[in-house]
């Protein structure tokens, strides 16, 4: 393993301890796994069909949009943890806390991550006043998977980038066949 490498897993799991050892607390406990599930399939999928068959004009454009986005997004999710194949940080460090709601797919990249920057990225294209709102509740999504011991940071940054790269190119695209 190169010096590089080792430096970077080093990194990923310090920050990994901050965010699910260092800070933890009662409040967080019982906050977190709520969050965690609003980045969750359910949620983020039927949310927009909700404003699909709902919404009118830019609410019912930016819901198909997003729930484009999110499903391409995790296509790519899903072949990328099928090929990187990384176990989850509580499977690997067994000091991790943990939740419940363990898993025992793989850990890389964070689909809920993917998701939650999936919706944000492409509803701030349409309701740019609320894109501060949509982003912060996005890294908060995120955090909330490393501190449930779900994720590391870096399964976190690589799906928020998905999310993010693919709200944009799909945003592009649209706005291509409609102009």
């Amino acid at each position: 393993m190169t010096a590089v490498k080792r430096l970077l897993i080093t990194e990923d799991r310090n920050i990994f301890y901050i965010l699910n050892k260092k800070i933890k607390c009662n409040t967080l406990d019982k906050i977190m796994p709520k969050i965690t599930h609003i980045g969750g399939p359910y949620f983020s999928v039927l949310s927009c069909l909700l404003f699909i068959l709902l919404g009118k004009d830019s609410l019912k454009i930016s819901a198909i949009e997003a729930l484009t986005t999110l499903t391409s997004s995790h296509l790519f999710v899903q072949i990328l943890k099928r090929l990187c194949t990384r176990p989850r940080p509580y499977m690997i460090l067994p000091e991790a806390n943990t939740f419940k709601y363990l898993l025992r797919d793989y850990s890389f990249p964070s689909g809920h991550a993917t998701a939650s920057f999936s919706l944000a990225v492409s509803f701030s294209f349409f309701f740019p006043w609320f894109a501060a709102l949509f982003i912060i509740l996005a890294v908060v999504i995120s955090i909330s998977r490393i501190y449930m011991g779900l994720h590391y940071p870096s399964d976190v940054l690589i799906g928020s980038s998905i999310g993010i790269i693919f709200s944009y190119i799909t945003h592009i695209y649209v706005a291509t066949i409609l102009f």
